[in-house]
């Protein structure tokens, strides 16, 4: 007997073909807006950072001795670069709670990883490191404190406003009561997104660039600390 039911296959690839359309009117939507555009160019150069920086790495004379010895590099390759590219992702499918938690996922990495370079510099193997770092029992704001104070404070707002249960419910709160609409990354994803959207779109492109900002600056100190040319 033959079944007129759609195959799994057939169901699946029509929900891809939904999830590429709701990227491709997301993209456009954040292109047609200042706040937005910015947020989305924001999000494209920190992708074209963590190039920079995975290039540059790669291109050195002892890029596979250095892949060894130093957490730094690993960040570039393991957190920067596919992190960097989530939040890419994840913009344009309205996923805005997955961007900040990504944001903070490499800003926190930044700092442990720094921080095990310059504490443990005479270790050859980044992984001893950063276990000796965490027998520190130091807290993740500590480090963060101690790195610069524009981290902990771009951590900690991304932390409270953004990945706790309490932050995020008190943002879906604020939406319904001001704008009186369910804001889309509350929804489902991927969700294509509202002018009720673009004050959340514009603050994540203002964290961005300041990780960008943060990101250079550390960068440069743990080269000035470390690297020998």
């Amino acid at each position: 007997m033959t079944s007129n039911r759609a195959s799994p296959a057939d169901g699946d690839s029509n929900h891809l073909d939904y999830i590429s359309e709701v990227m491709r009117q997301n993209q456009s939507f954040l292109l047609s807006s200042g706040k937005g555009r910015e947020t989305y160019e924001e999000v494209i150069e920190l992708c074209n950072d963590a190039i920079d920086q995975i290039s540059y790495f790669a291109k050195r004379e002892d890029n596979i001795s250095e892949a060894v010895r130093y957490a730094m590099v690993n960040f570039m390759f393991h957190v920067l670069m596919p992190q960097s590219n989530a939040i890419y992702a994840d913009i344009l499918l309205g996923n805005i709670v997955a961007c900040f938690n990504e944001l903070r996922l490499m800003i926190e990495s930044l700092a442990i990883c720094y921080w095990a370079d310059l504490k443990f510099p005479e270790l050859s193997f980044f992984e001893e490191k950063l276990q000796l770092l965490g027998e520190e029992e130091r807290s993740i704001s500590k480090y963060l404190r101690d790195l610069d104070k524009e981290a902990i404070a771009l951590w900690g707002q991304v932390s409270q406003e953004w990945v706790h249960t309490r932050g995020i419910m008190a943002k879906l709160v604020t939406e319904i009561t001001q704008k009186s609409e369910v804001p889309a990354w509350a929804l489902t994803i991927p969700m294509a997104y509202t002018l009720g959207d673009m004050d959340m779109v514009d603050d994540l492109g203002r964290k961005v660039s300041q990780f960008r900002a943060l990101l250079k600056a550390t960068v440069c100190r743990w080269e000035g600390n470390l690297l020998t040319d």
